[in-house]
């Protein structure tokens, strides 16, 4: 009876380092891409970067595309589902929204690898998130805009513009705060309900899965790819 707790114990063993192996590796994926943009790496340079063996990489990813939308996928869409978690006790959406992009850009303003990365990248997992709250606000009449499509791509190529400035440049402590007024502002939200989002006590963001709190570590633990799953 005690055989198979041994083997049980080996195998989770077995996939705790495998899993940190793989966060290693997407860690210094994302330092690599935030300094280099999507195109100009090779293997070579993820593979010095985290310390790890040739043959150890292509255990995990096939090449630098598929460690790219790994490495999207796991930055940016836990980092929108914090967002998420600690803002959904607000009700009304455009409000939900609103603390949602003070919580985007103070977060970006905190980690300038994260965001220089986001910035070159621009692969952002978890925009149904957002998009949600848009499209409610915007049916409940606490946005007014002409339409939706253009609503959004409005949203977030402000996102994005805001994002890559954070990183190449030096901004004021109040951009996040600036930046998500004039969104609200060009989406047709009245002062009252602009007022109620900037006045909002800001939290740190829930922790997510095996990450810690914000300031620690925003990343969490490493995503599951298809070849280590």
């Amino acid at each position: 009876m005690k055989r198979p707790r041994v083997v049980d114990h080996r195998v989770r063993v077995g996939r705790e380092r495998s899993a940190r192996t793989e966060r290693r590796i997407v860690e210094a994926a994302l330092r690599v891409f935030a300094e280099r943009g999507p195109d100009a790496p090779v293997i070579d340079e993820f593979v010095k970067a985290a310390g790890v063996a040739r043959g150890t990489f292509y255990n995990y990813f096939t090449g630098v595309e598929e460690l790219l939308h790994a490495t999207s996928a796991w930055t940016t869409r836990q980092v929108l589902e914090r967002i998420e978690q600690t803002s959904a006790s607000i009700a009304d959406p455009a409000v939900r929204l609103g603390v949602g992009l003070r919580l985007f850009f103070r977060h970006a303003l905190r980690d300038p690898v994260w965001c220089r990365f986001v910035a070159r990248v621009w692969t952002v997992g978890g925009l149904e998130l957002p998009v949600r709250d848009l499209e409610a606000a915007i049916r409940l009449g606490r946005f007014r805009v002409p339409g939706r499509a253009a609503a959004q791509d409005l949203l977030f190529g402000g996102i994005r513009q805001a994002v890559q400035h954070i990183g190449e440049a030096r901004v004021p402590p109040s951009f996040g705060e600036q930046m998500t007024e004039i969104c609200l502002q060009a989406l047709g939200a009245d002062r009252r309900r602009i007022a109620a989002v900037l006045a909002h006590g800001l939290p740190e963001l829930l922790a997510g899965g095996p990450g810690q709190a914000e300031g620690a570590d925003d990343r969490g633990g490493a995503p599951v790819t298809a070849r280590s799953a």
